[in-house]
């Protein structure tokens, strides 16, 4: 008895260490004005639009973005515009892009890339992860 209770202490603490030693490895970014450069690959999503914002199935107009998945989450400082929360664990932000900018970029959808722009958090129904990249440029990673 004393060896299971022994047992389930010690997974509980690595449990737990692994967990806040991965949470110390977040790199902490800040919002707009400040330019960031990040890895990642680029994805196609298809999100519900207007007019409820739930459902493309049942009605709602499909807006397609393209999102930014990081191979390792990161957390934004809370910034100076209200909005501008304190974010954790982020793994996919959404790209801001013109649209003329979704033809530029179009040979690097579903590539390994660096982007390189500003972050702010959501705001409107059409932002749809937490915190978005207003992109600057985006070149293929070498790596």
């Amino acid at each position: 008895m004393r060896a299971t209770l022994l047992l389930c202490l010690i997974a509980l603490f690595c449990i737990y260490n692994s967990s806040t030693a991965s949470g110390e490895r977040q790199a902490c970014l800040s919002y707009e004005p400040t330019v960031v450069t990040l890895a990642g690959r680029i994805t196609k999503h298809i999100f519900p639009g207007p007019p409820n914002y739930e459902s493309v199935r049942r009605g709602d107009a499909p807006e397609t973005t393209w999102v930014l998945h990081l191979a390792r989450p990161v957390c934004i400082e809370r910034g100076q515009d209200e909005i501008d929360e304190r974010e954790e664990g982020v793994m996919d932000l959404q790209l801001a892009l013109e649209p003329a900018e979704y033809t530029r970029y179009r040979n690097l959808l579903n590539q390994v890339v660096v982007v390189r722009g500003k972050l702010f958090h959501s705001h409107t129904g059409h932002h749809h992860t937490k915190v978005l990249l207003d992109v600057n440029d985006i070149k293929r990673n070498k790596r």
